[in-house]
């Protein structure tokens, strides 16, 4: 029955490489700017490739079955680099990847007998696959089970290939190389999953950023700004509007107006501290939120914001446009509704337009 089992786990593990190389790469023709499910699923085939080519699973007897599996394992690894953001390749990577190969070709010229170089190819192919499982441990975000999940199935990957190496009676070695065609079942499906979990699970905080956010600025928005200040208790609020911005639109036209608004927003981030949080409430108008800030030091930025705004015009096409802003400044208390703040700094920024605008106000 063993003999039997070993020929239709090859199979099987063809169908369920071939499998997850076509959902990849399904993927990559949909999206092709998203070169890593090209990695992935390039890195599939050749596992496929690989379960057809060789049946000596758990021993690497030709050079070309540790270069075929580290080849795969390679292009899975630049596969999470790319879904990671990262440059593709570094220099250790390079070494890594062919040092499966170049142990088994070495270890052949030194006369090393078949045992002696299969037991250096498949513990240099089992570093390989445990470095990348030590990458995606190093740069998980902290509350990540899908990332978790990713690491233990390359580090399952990179255990189970030595169990043919372990002092064990024949039926036992004949077992663990079976155990290899069932991890590799059960890992393929585990990263094929959890990676298209991920891939999800970001467009889903990419929709959910867009909802919050302002599209023309990159400010958050009113929903924004209230989903980061649920639970403060004490914050400095600012709520700032640009002077006279009907006469730049009218004057110079929308799109400049569009620039206007950009650059406002990009110098009020610059000064904003960390933990701040500054949002388009609507038109030309915006809000700043400071938690934990007291009344001198709100109005305090507040008054180097409108300096910062004031003293330097808006580059626009042959021309430039000067801006100025008037700012009103109110405290959270406790207990406070955020919009019952904003309604104070929204009145105290009144009284600065009423009072010549390009100042600050206190409510």
């Amino acid at each position: 029955m063993t003999e039997l089992s070993v020929p239709t786990l090859q199979f099987t593990d063809f169908l369920v490489f071939g499998a997850c190389a076509a959902i990849f790469l399904c993927n990559w023709l949909l999206r092709r700017q998203k070169t890593y499910f090209l990695c992935f699923g390039a890195s599939y085939a050749v596992c496929a490739a690989m379960a057809v080519w060789f049946v000596d699973f758990g021993y690497y007897g030709s050079i070309w079955s540790p270069f075929g599996w580290s080849l795969a394992g390679a292009t899975f690894w630049i596969g999470l680099r790319l879904f990671d953001g990262r440059p593709a390749v570094t220099a250790p990577m390079l070494g890594l990847f062919l040092l499966p190969t170049a142990t088994h070709l070495l270890l052949t010229l030194a006369g090393g007998g078949p045992a002696a170089v299969n037991a250096g190819s498949t513990i240099a192919y089992a570093v390989h696959e445990a470095a990348a499982a030590a990458y995606v441990f190093r740069n998980s975000p902290a509350r990540s089970p899908l990332r978790q999940l990713v690491a233990w199935a390359l580090l399952a990957i990179a255990l189970v290939i030595c169990l043919p190496l372990l002092p064990l009676p024949e039926p036992s070695i004949r077992l663990s190389v079976i155990a290899i065609f069932i991890v590799d079942h059960i890992t393929s499906i585990l990263l094929t999953t959890a990676i298209l979990a991920l891939e999800a699970e970001r467009a889903h905080a990419a929709v959910e950023r867009m909802a919050r956010t302002d599209a023309l600025t990159g400010a958050l928005n009113r929903q924004g700004l209230a989903a980061e200040a649920v639970g403060l208790t004490e914050a400095g609020i600012i709520v700032a509007d640009l002077d006279h911005f009907k006469a730049i639109n009218d004057r110079f036209g929308h799109a400049a107006g569009d620039a206007v608004l950009r650059d406002f927003a990009a110098r009020a981030a610059a000064l904003l501290p960390e933990g701040g949080h500054l949002a388009r409430l609507g038109g030309e108008e915006f809000g700043i939120v400071l938690p934990g800030r007291d009344h001198h030091a709100t109005t305090y930025l507040a008054e180097r914001l409108r300096r910062a705004v004031g003293s330097l015009p808006v580059p626009w096409k042959a021309s430039s446009i000067p801006i100025t802003v008037s700012i009103g400044v109110a405290m959270l208390k406790a207990g406070e509704d955020l919009t019952e703040s904003l309604e104070r700094a929204d009145k105290a920024l009144y009284d600065a337009k009423s009072a010549g605008r390009n100042r600050v106000r206190v409510a």
